[in-house]
């Protein structure tokens, strides 16, 4: 079993994650290790777990330490696999991926921000990796609101954003069709339930809109306020390597991911950890 001596914390950058080492995740973790690694959590917002060769069971165990694990809400997995993990990977049978978020880029987001409840967190570990691309970019929302012009947070605070199912995306295809697409409205500054802190919670992948103000105003709004949460000074880059466990909070992160080559495989587990109510 794993003791609090065991790890030590190394910071990233300055503006968020940290590398934590010495420690094996194939073994269970004592009461002590985890309260410390929550600690390391809440303070560096995504945690890196480098060299871990852990089996499906491993990694929802040690999800299971901080929350109620979540796998993939909109697909079944098919390959006989754990419910709780959700694939995500360019690999594909039949014609057809094995798993969600196949190929590509994607915008920065917060996970499953169009549902009442989005995820508190969530841990995605890497068994297969293209040789260049794929970099996960994790940007610091508590850093992005302070950074925010004191007449900019007047305008935000107390505003609510509509959040809708890769909304930009349906956009850009030409589909864009609220009725038919999740979508959840939660606060644009929300106040994080366990450090008190605020943190800018609109991004640009699902956030459609602010809620009564006139459309001109709140595309302008929107604009500005995605500028300031996408600002290079508040990311960290991560550059994946087989064998990472990488978890982030979901509540004050906002992630994008880089392009990678389409001809590569790519494959990852992620278990999310259930929510609650943005406030």
């Amino acid at each position: 079993m794993a003791a609090m001596t065991d790890f030590s914390i190394h910071p990233m950058t300055a503006a968020l994650g940290a590398e934590i080492r010495n420690i094996d995740l194939r073994e269970p973790c004592d009461a002590d290790t985890v309260a410390a690694l929550r600690v390391a959590w809440l303070d560096n917002l995504v945690l890196i777990f480098r060299d871990q060769d852990i089996g499906e069971d491993d990694q929802v165990r040690f999800a299971e330490y901080f929350g109620e694990t979540v796998g993939a809400r909109s697909k079944d997995r098919t390959d006989g696999g754990d419910r709780r993990l959700m694939l995500i990977s360019n690999i594909r049978e039949n014609g057809e991926p094995i798993g969600l978020l196949p190929d590509g880029e994607l915008m920065f987001h917060s996970d499953s921000v169009f549902l009442e409840k989005p995820l508190m967190g969530a841990m995605l570990y890497a068994e297969e990796i293209p040789s260049t691309g794929g970099n996960t970019m994790f940007a610091n929302m508590y850093d992005a609101y302070d950074a925010l012009p004191d007449a900019l947070k007047d305008r935000l605070n107390g505003l609510r954003a509509v959040n809708v199912f890769d909304y930009e995306t349906q956009v850009r295809t030409g589909r864009f069709d609220r009725s038919k697409a999740p979508h959840a409205t939660h606060p644009a500054v929300r106040t994080h339930p366990e450090t008190g802190r605020k943190a800018l919670y609109v991004n640009r992948l699902m956030t459609e809109e602010f809620v009564g103000i006139a459309p001109d105003d709140s595309d302008a709004l929107l604009s500005e306020a995605l500028s300031h949460a996408e600002n290079p000074d508040h990311i960290y880059e991560h550059v994946w390597q087989v064998g990472d466990l990488v978890m982030w909070d979901n509540r004050c992160t906002q992630h994008a991911r880089r392009d990678f080559p389409g001809a590569e495989r790519r494959l990852l587990r992620r278990v999310g950890l259930e929510g609650d109510r943005p406030y």
